[in-house]
This record gives structure tokens, sequence and C-alpha cells, in this order.
């Protein structure tokens, strides 16, 4: 139900005056008027919750290159070339949560570094700090995205798809073949990329991009930009 009108809490109060033997209004006057008060200000509305800027869609854009350097926030380059730069920095990116409220939190990336993963597999990868994990990322076997070769919640991963680079196209849908190897065993659970918007303008800057990332338990959103790396993150279904 709405708040009653200010018009009708005044009414109801001067029934009561009129009804009440003089103490007892006097007693009940301030509670009343406390309630006028609240009424009013829902009256008036509260005000608007804190919104997340939208990544505004460049329909134009069919078909685009998307650097490693898209996605470290390192300059953007030149070429069509795939190079894991040397980047050391720490940066902030917003959550929007599946309530519509907004949470927010570091990032720290740092690398190239050497590594050895499942099987013996030596990898390039960048190591990422999140407020949730630990990580390491490197380009998958097609060089069509990065993704997780460790997580310090699960362990290795195997072929992960989780950030896009190379050539995409607008609205174009790639699966990964993911295997987790959790200490309870390996578990099997493909990847999925969705391109949204191949490029947006976000805050002012033009060539950012936005992508759906889907597992059988989870689906997040994600908004990178070009100077700035992940800016923002739209949680769906979080993961279990």
């Amino acid at each position: 139900m709405g708040a009653a009108p200010v018009s009708s809490l005044n009414r109801f109060a001067r029934h009561f005056k009129e009804a009440m033997p003089l103490q007892k209004t006097r007693l009940l006057l301030p509670v009343l008027g406390f309630f006028c008060l609240l009424g009013g200000a829902r009256a008036q509305g509260a005000p608007a919750a804190a919104q997340a800027p939208v990544c505004v869609h460049d329909e134009s854009v069919k078909e685009r290159f998307l650097p490693v350097e898209l996605l470290t926030g390192s300059p953007m380059p030149a070429g069509n070339e795939l190079v894991m730069a040397p980047v050391e920095r720490t940066y902030t990116f917003s959550d929007e949560l599946p309530d519509g409220s907004l949470a927010g939190g570091d990032v720290t990336l740092k690398g190239p570094v050497a590594w050895q993963g499942q099987g013996g597999k030596n990898y390039e990868v960048y190591e990422r700090k999140v407020p949730r994990a630990f990580e390491r990322y490197a380009m998958t076997p097609d060089r069509t995205a990065m993704g997780r070769v460790f997580d310090q919640r699960i362990g290795n991963i195997t072929n992960e798809g989780k950030y896009p680079i190379g050539m995409w196209t607008q609205g174009q849908k790639r699966t990964y073949a993911t295997y987790y190897e959790f200490p309870r065993g390996t578990r099997y659970e493909p990847s999925h990329l969705e391109m949204e918007k191949l490029s947006c303008v976000w805050e002012g800057i033009p060539g950012a991009m936005q992508y759906g990332y889907k597992t059988s338990g989870s689906s997040y959103g994600y908004v990178y930009a070009p100077g700035k790396g992940l800016v923002h993150v739209m949680t769906r279904v979080r993961a279990n």
C-alpha cells in the first residue's frame, strides 16, 4: 500500500483532538506529527538509488579486432597483433548486483610471467588479484579468448574462455570446452562468450566493449574500456 496523503493524516489528527480528552491529546500530538511528516516525505518520493552508467552501443561496428591491451588497460596498439605486453597496475571497477544495487572493488594486474599449469604445460600468464580471489590468465589455444588457468578457489583450469580477444563480430557466440581441477576431482564445464556490444561508449570513452560470460551455474556481463581495462561488472547469476 502507498503512504496516506498528508491531508488525510491531518484530518485524522483533528478527529483525535476532538474525540480524546485534552491531556491524552497533548500526549498523542507529537506522535501524530511524526507520522504527518513521514507521510509528507513519502508523498514527495524518496531519492532514486544510484544507477550504473550504460555503455552506449555503436551499432555501426560489425567486426573488430580486440587486442589484449583492451583487457589490461594499457595503451591501445596500432596493429592487429595479440601481444601480452608488460603491465603492473591497480584499478577500480563497479559491480551491478542482481538486485540492481552497486558495489565494486579493486583489481591488481601484473605480468606476464612464466607459469607451469595442469599436466606440466607452460603458460605465459597475467596474475590478477580481485576482492574474492587470486587468478592467473592465459590465451586459449585458438587465441580467440583469454581465460583462467588457475584460480585459488578452484585449482588449475584448462581452456576457459572468459575475455574475448582477436577478431570478433557483433552478436557472435563462442563455446570453450573447459576443465576445472577441483580438489575433489576434474569437472567438465563449457564456458560461453557472447558479444553483446562490440563497440560502445563508456562515460565518454569510445571503443569500449561489452560481452556476456556464462557457465551452467553463473552469468556475468563485463565492460572494458580503452586505457582503463575492466570498468564494470554485471553480476546476473552469481556462481555458488
